[in-house]
């Protein structure tokens, strides 16, 4: 079974239980203005109350929230710290940014890596200590203004050299056509923990489908 199904840039309470609901075990807030899926932490605490009460009229698992930041300063984590079960970080924070801020804030940090060839995937060992879980996400097109989000996968296979024994999602241009295939190309890996979808899921940009989330979460789950 995947540890972790992780449905990212929710903007709203309806997309958020959908994917408690269906399965997921994170559900990702993103605090960075440029994306199309940007969201406020008063608006993103506000749906995790959300979620908590619906789980218990309801009876569904609570998953993780994350919060997602792109060289983000201590004053927005502070400010979301309080709500959030992980720290992602797609920024030019290093090793040491990434232990700092896990020891101050005692929460959970995944860090994202872009890959786009086989010299990516050898630097996931310099986060080996410092993060609890990486992100393995698709290297953005060049010029993007924002470092994910854009439905474009990477070479799956690249991944077999991964050596670490950090656990990691695989990101990047996943759908619930295409999830089962990626899946398939990672699960023996030992540290392949879960998958991480979000443009996949939705009709429009910020927008997600709770068909479709369903699906996905079902369509990965079936591959592993």
């Amino acid at each position: 079974m995947l540890s972790h199904i992780k449905i990212c840039g929710v903007t709203d309470a309806d997309a958020a239980i959908d994917a408690a609901i269906a399965g997921a075990t994170l559900v990702g807030f993103v605090f960075f203005k440029k994306s199309p899926r940007f969201i406020d932490p008063g608006a993103a605490e506000d749906i995790v109350t959300q979620v908590k009460r619906a789980a218990d009229d309801m009876g569904f698992a609570v998953p993780g929230f994350v919060g997602l930041f792109v060289d983000g300063g201590e004053s927005a984590l502070a400010e979301a710290a309080p709500f959030l079960s992980h720290f992602q970080f797609h920024g030019h924070e290093s090793p040491e940014r990434c232990a700092a801020i896990r020891g101050e804030f005692g929460i959970d940090v995944i860090k994202a890596i872009p890959i786009g060839a086989a010299a990516d995937v050898a630097t996931v060992g310099e986060f080996s200590d410092a993060a609890d879980m990486l992100l393995l996400d698709a290297r953005p097109p060049k010029g993007a203004e924002r470092p994910g989000g854009h439905g474009q996968p990477f070479d799956w296979s690249l991944l077999a050299a991964y050596g670490a024994d950090t656990p990691f999602l695989v990101a990047g241009g996943l759908t619930p056509q295409t999830v089962a295939a990626a899946v398939a190309a990672v699960k023996n890996i030992p540290a392949f923990a879960g998958v991480d979808v979000s443009s996949g899921v939705e009709t429009a940009a910020g927008v997600k489908d709770g068909e479709l989330i369903a699906a996905f979460v079902r369509a990965a789950r079936a591959a592993y």
